[in-house]
């Protein structure tokens, strides 16, 4: 609902209605709207999280196919198909709401720096060199995120600009290149 409607389309009895729920089930779980839109906020917190833990634990077992540059390009274009799709468009719902609420803010935040973590853990990999400054990967970290954030965009408004995890591996290696 939130994906479709945005954040005043998120109501307690559309939740109830959608879910199958008896009128008044959301409102005794989320008192307020508020609290409604932590509620999703968390739960796509959660959702998302196990989702990169899943993709950690693949390259773990699968290296070739989920490590480095090429498992953060399929991550990505996950968010661009459904049910991820759904997700991305709620989450930018998310951020651009957070604005005005700075508890939802927080919460939004927290996602943020743990995906950020986790690309910034791929891009160290990436380099493999012990000598590159710090200060070069957390660069690198935001050029690449910077980019990802214009290609998830692109999906919210439904013309990827990138339609292949092996081509978007390509230009992230480029961006890390240069």
């Amino acid at each position: 609902m939130l994906s479709t409607e945005g954040a005043r389309g998120l109501t307690h009895p559309r939740v109830d209605k959608q879910a199958g729920l008896p009128a008044g089930t959301t409102s005794y779980y989320f008192r307020t709207r508020k609290l409604l839109l932590h509620g999703v906020a968390e739960r796509l917190t959660e959702l998302d999280l196990g989702d990169l833990s899943m993709m950690d634990e693949r390259s773990d077992r699968f290296e070739r196919q989920y490590a480095g540059t090429l498992g953060l390009a399929r991550l990505v274009m996950l968010s661009g198909t459904e049910p991820y799709l759904t997700r991305t468009r709620a989450r930018f719902e998310l951020i651009l709401h957070a604005h005005r609420d700075p508890d939802l803010a927080a919460i939004v935040s927290t996602y943020g720096a743990q995906f950020y973590s986790r690309a910034r853990e791929v891009i160290a990999r990436w380099y493999d060199d012990p000598t590159v400054p710090a200060a070069q990967i957390e660069e690198s970290a935001v050029v690449v995120l910077t980019f990802i954030s214009g290609i998830m965009t692109s999906f919210i408004h439904g013309s990827p600009v990138i339609t292949d995890a092996h081509h978007l591996d390509q230009l992230i290696r480029h961006l890390l290149a240069r």
